[in-house]
């Protein structure tokens, strides 16, 4: 595994079988991928990769955390964030970006291997250094598969504490400045103000902002759409005008912090 893929263990105790019956109905495909997943029968829990990529060299801008909402398994195998699906297809996040300006990598450098070293030094240019961050560390073809595999009590009990710890453990230790996530039950999640519909508010071009919950300062939050979505005739125009307005939000709000500084 790469170096943003760190390792995790949970102990699952009397959970244990059942978790490990639902991880192989749920993700059995993927757990030929070496050492992706694995269990231990005598300690009863389970070891897995995850993601997370934090820039290593530090550049004078502001450090903006992209918040998904857990990693895709075989993204991790390839070793970097949102790498092509199964049929090799290039995720619509990388384009977009592109095009909005905060990743202008070009296509013929958006391989696996070459986006994470580009991240991992924050090379590229753009107005903010970039933390690819997820919010559930346990790899799943979808969110809600985490409860699936898990069970709604070891969920609960332990994985969603854990998850908004060290969430907000990384905004605090990284010095986050905005938050920007693509999926709307993570944004409630974090929140102060939770949303019910967003889509049609984002296609008309409305900013979804609120703030970080549980932190002694002010983080913004900001909705965009997710990072598959194109159903709609104007999608790439549409993702590009989001992503547009919270570059501006951000900056303005850089500028206003920077004022009651001096």
């Amino acid at each position: 595994m790469s170096n943003i893929n760190p390792k995790t263990t949970y102990l699952l105790n009397d959970a244990y079988e059942s978790i490990k019956k639902s991880t192989f109905q749920k993700l059995g495909k993927y757990l030929d991928y070496p050492d992706l997943i694995s269990f231990n029968d005598l300690e009863k829990s389970i070891t897995f990769f995850s993601e997370k990529l934090i820039p290593a060299a530090t550049i004078n801008r502001p450090c903006v955390m992209l918040l998904f909402s857990n990693p895709h398994p075989h993204s991790i195998h390839q070793g970097m964030f949102l790498s092509p699906n199964t049929k090799q297809r290039e995720n619509l996040f990388w384009p977009v970006m592109e095009d909005a300006g905060w990743l202008p990598i070009p296509k013929e450098n958006r391989r696996p291997e070459q986006l994470r070293n580009i991240c991992l030094k924050a090379d590229y240019e753009g107005p903010f250094e970039l933390i690819f961050y997820c919010y559930y560390a346990f790899p799943t073809n979808y969110p809600e598969d985490i409860r699936k595999i898990f069970g709604k009590e070891y969920f609960q009990q332990i994985i969603e504490p854990e998850s908004l710890d060290e969430f907000l453990k990384s905004i605090q230790d990284n010095d986050v400045e905005a938050v920007v996530t693509f999926n709307k039950e993570i944004f409630n999640l974090v929140t102060e103000i939770p949303i019910e519909r967003c889509l049609k508010r984002l296609i008309n071009g409305e900013l979804i902002q609120s703030q970080i919950k549980g932190i002694d300062r002010t983080v913004p939050i900001f909705l965009t759409f997710p990072t598959g979505w194109r159903y709609h005739e104007q999608y790439m125009q549409l993702r590009k005008a989001s992503l547009d307005t919270i570059k501006r939000a951000i900056c303005n709000e850089e500028n206003v912090l920077e004022s009651k500084n001096r």
